[in-house]
């Protein structure tokens, strides 16, 4: 349940109004072990969003290619492409959970159509009991505290048995207290489930807990052999 991720001389580029051309990412060579957590680290605008877009088939890169799990991605059409993202495990800022459903329902939410209703019950309560909410399950969102409902959309990103997930500043709208349960949390889902991760964040207690650090500068990359302030 582990996937090894390689991106070779990616880029990836925007125009600008004014008629010039950013490079979101700028020829960038990495490869990230299966198995391991991944810390992108950078200012804001560094780039760090747009390579897990790319990782993610989010979006596509305008040169090289990204090699997940022995699979080019960049040579995938369409309907594989779909497909693959489907596989991806997603967390973010926001926690995006859909207020109208509860908590079980929000869990269960990416398996729809995928599976029976039995065993989309049983996996979204699987996920709940390891991110330690099983006793929230009939509760809807807004009953949740923010650090409760970023364990649910962890649960909800592990219901698809990713091989790789990935986290965009998934401890950014925490204080400092719910922050540090996330981290852990997050340690102890890689641990469990030895899921490939990789997490941009600003937040120092992330990047200390992984296994490598990637320092993300106007789209280029260097890895970092401690961790660096964010």
């Amino acid at each position: 349940m582990s996937a090894l991720v390689r991106l070779d001389a990616v880029s990836k580029l925007y125009s600008l109004g004014d008629g010039s051309v950013l490079r979101a990412a700028d020829a960038v060579t990495i490869e990230i072990a299966e198995g391991t957590r991944t810390a992108l680290v950078g200012a804001s605008g560094s780039g760090k969003s747009t390579l897990l877009h790319l990782m993610g088939a989010v979006d596509v890169p305008d040169e090289g290619r990204i090699v997940v799990d022995g699979t080019d991605i960049t040579s995938l059409n369409r309907r594989r492409l779909a497909d693959y993202r489907a596989g991806v495990g997603f967390v973010f800022q926001q926690f995006h959970l859909l207020p109208a459903l509860t908590v079980l329902d929000n869990v269960a939410a990416p398996l729809v159509g995928r599976c029976s209703g039995t065993e989309r019950k049983k996996r979204s309560l699987e996920m709940l009991e390891a991110v330690g909410l099983a006793d929230r399950a009939t509760a809807y969102p807004e009953q949740l505290s923010g650090g409760q409902q970023q364990r649910v959309a962890i649960a909800r990103s592990l219901v698809v048995r990713p091989s790789l997930l990935l986290a965009d500043e998934p401890t950014g709208n925490l204080d400092s207290t719910t922050a540090a349960q996330i981290v852990r949390l997050l340690s102890e889902v890689q641990e469990r489930y030895s899921v490939t991760m990789v997490i941009a964040t600003h937040d120092g207690g992330i990047a200390a807990s992984c296994d490598d650090v990637l320092e993300v500068r106007d789209g280029r990359v260097r890895r970092s052999e401690t961790p660096v302030d964010a």
